[in-house]
């Protein structure tokens, strides 16, 4: 199934993500609809400065192991953009 099925992605517990300093309405990036397999096409997906990542892509803090968004440090998004975490808004509750 790996060899053969192409990919897509999913967000199933989100959190917006706000990108303060993107310039324009919005865009299309291009993905690979299989990493490894180039003759299996690709996509296009909307790019805009209000993103939504899920929730487990996401650490105020963590070790050096955690290759996602951590706050204070940069992350490459998918066939994106650099990015930095700098502020997380929660609620009452201390919900991000």
């Amino acid at each position: 199934l790996n060899e053969n099925a192409p990919r897509a992605m999913a967000v199933i517990d989100p959190v917006k993500l706000v990108i303060e300093n993107y310039q324009g309405e919005g865009e299309m990036v291009t993905m690979p609809n299989h990493p490894n397999k180039p003759e299996m096409g690709s996509r296009q997906v909307p790019f805009s400065g209000e993103i939504w990542i899920d929730r487990a892509d996401f650490r105020e803090e963590a070790n050096k192991q955690y290759k996602r968004l951590v706050l204070g440090k940069e992350v490459r998004l998918r066939n994106a953009y650099v990015i930095k975490a700098e502020r997380v808004e929660k609620d009452a509750e201390g919900n991000i």
